[in-house]
């Protein structure tokens, strides 16, 4: 990929984000980590789409059910214990992303350019989502 594709492919990831954000804020924190905890397991889903769409191996499917059930698992932790599960959720996506698809060993079935404009996506949205968390839990202590 070239330096101006990848550069494109961040300010998507980073346009993305933004929607999401506009599309979540002003909504109450239960309705904040429904719409984020659905979207990251969505991200994880897609890879699982990938490994179907480009027919790889059962084991690397087995390896994308086991993104989706980790982050999921940031969205039920969320669920019962506030947004700043969902931002450390965000927050480790990239290491899927980068080091799994885009530097890794699943860079074989998972585009790079979809690897590329999720890292920005997600750390965009895991910052956020850190910053809302702290305002929630300044609201509550007053």
């Amino acid at each position: 990929m070239e330096h101006i594709d990848t550069i494109l492919w961040l300010i998507f990831g980073l346009a993305g984000a933004g929607l999401l954000i506009k599309f979540a804020q002003g909504r109450e924190e239960q309705e904040q980590i429904n719409i984020f905890g659905i979207a990251l397991v969505v991200a994880a889903l897609i890879y699982i789409g990938f490994a179907v769409f480009y027919g790889t191996s059962t084991t690397w499917l087995f390896i994308e059910a086991v993104g989706v059930l980790v982050y999921g698992s940031f969205y039920l932790l969320a669920k019962r214990f506030g947004l700043h599960f969902l931002a450390l959720g965000w927050l480790l996506h990239p290491v899927w992303d980068g080091g799994l698809h885009l530097v890794g060993a699943g860079g074989h079935f998972a585009p790079e350019w979809y690897a590329v404009m999720c890292i920005s996506f997600d750390l965009v949205v895991a910052a956020y989502l850190f910053r809302k968390s702290a305002l929630f839990k300044g609201a509550g202590q007053n």
